[in-house]
Parts: C-alpha cells; structure tokens; sequence
C-alpha cells in the first residue's frame, strides 16, 4: 500500500508521519510512506492508495490537491487534516473518507484507516467474464462497473472504461459480483447498479454519473423501498 501526507508545516508533517505510521505499524499493513511539504511534489509522484493532506497550504490548498489526484487517480483515498472546520463541507465535495483535526486524535486516524483497507480490498476485487464479441476471457474490476442489464440469454457490463455483452448470463454475473462486494442493488428485475456511482433516484428510474456521462435505468415501485433502504445503509462507506 503507498501512502502520502503532505503539510507545508514542517513541525505538523513530523508529528503526523509519526503517528500515522504508528497506526499502521499496529496494524502490521505493509506499506510504503512519502512525505511532502510542497503539494507539486506530491502530484509529480502520483500512484498512492491514501493520502493525508493539510487543508491550508500556500500556494494550493488541500481541497484543490484531492481534486487534482482524483484527476490522475480516482480510487486515491484521501483523508483531510486541519485545524480549521470550515472546510468540512468541501472536504464532503471530494469525498474524504475521513476529516481530521489536529492534532490528531489516534482513535479517529485508526477507525478511519480500516475503512480505507476496506475499500482498498474491495477496489482490488475482481470477476472473469467472457466478452460475447471476440470469446476471449476479461478480468474487470468490480469497482470499475457502473450497471449490468440483462440482455435476454446474455448479461451486458457497462464498465467505466468498456461497455460490452458477455457470455454468461445476468443472474450469473450478478452472483460474481455479491460473492466478492455489498455496494450493489437492483431497482429493477434486469438491473443490477453499483450505488457509488448513483447521483439520484426516484420510482421510475435511477441516475448513475461518471466523468462527466450519464446512465439511467428503470425502478419498480416495488423496489423502490428495498433500494432506497440499501443506498442509505451504505452511504456512509459509499462516500
């Protein structure tokens, strides 16, 4: 697991490096641990799991580097530390898996740490299916699957890179995807959709958004209490 923290505060980025990696020496999580004090440095190195940034910095604040590593890489986990809460509903915007202030409270760092192993292993997950096109077998992560849809004796995945139809049939890609996560839900008979990337939903339809594209699927008025109940037991894990 690589692991940044960045903080301009050379005597802050001491006191952090040391706890965090106490943390994660408790843990016993392998790992590799970059510190920076110029946010260009850490946009230069790139390839982190986690990283822990200062909200205040000259030059560019925390915020802006998560939008910016979320540009090189989506699945960068990123946990804000500050001394100032005013920032707390931005941080929401870039989807920190955790706001911490300073100094930091080692409870809060461990609890949050585990979410992030979480959904480190749960981005790592993957399922072999066999593209209908060309025969050939694909390994896709199911993180990376925006919806399948049953497309009558086979399943479609529309992916965040591909979209394409598979050999297998729906219930079978379906139950891939449940033995290996719990993020998604079915608002419709021939549906199945990854709720992180749901943006909204009501009982006619479901809206999912990546990088600026949008997809919309059916939902059942039947379904609709068992999804809207799924999506707010999760939303928390989702964010």
């Amino acid at each position: 697991m690589r692991i940044a923290i960045c903080d301009d505060d050379a005597a802050d980025l001491a006191a952090e490096y040391k706890i965090i990696g106490s943390v994660l020496d408790e843990k016993g999580v392998d790992y590799t641990f970059d510190k920076f004090s110029e946010p260009s440095e850490l946009l230069a190195a790139d390839g982190f799991d986690i990283a822990f940034l200062d909200v205040e910095m000259d030059g560019m604040t925390g915020i802006d580097l998560a939008r910016r590593l979320h540009e090189i890489n989506k699945d960068c986990l990123v946990f804000f530390i500050t001394n100032y809460s005013v920032y707390l509903d931005s941080a929401f915007d870039v989807n920190a898996i955790r706001y911490l202030t300073k100094p930091i409270d080692r409870a809060r760092l461990s609890s949050g740490i585990d979410s992030a192993i979480e959904r480190i292993e749960a981005v790592n997950k993957k399922i072999t299916v066999t593209n209908f096109k060309n025969k050939l077998k694909t390994d896709i992560a199911v993180s990376d699957i925006i919806y399948i849809s049953n497309s009558g004796r086979r399943a479609k995945i529309t992916a965040v890179q591909c979209e394409f139809e598979t050999e297998e049939i729906f219930s079978e890609i379906k139950d891939m995807i449940e033995s290996e996560v719990n993020y998604f839900a079915m608002p419709h008979q021939s549906f199945y959709v990854n709720l992180k990337y749901v943006t909204g939903y009501n009982k006619t339809d479901v809206t999912m958004s990546y990088a600026g594209k949008t997809h919309k699927v059916f939902m059942t008025r039947r379904r609709y209490k068992d999804f809207d109940a799924r999506f707010f037991e999760l939303a928390k894990d989702l964010r």
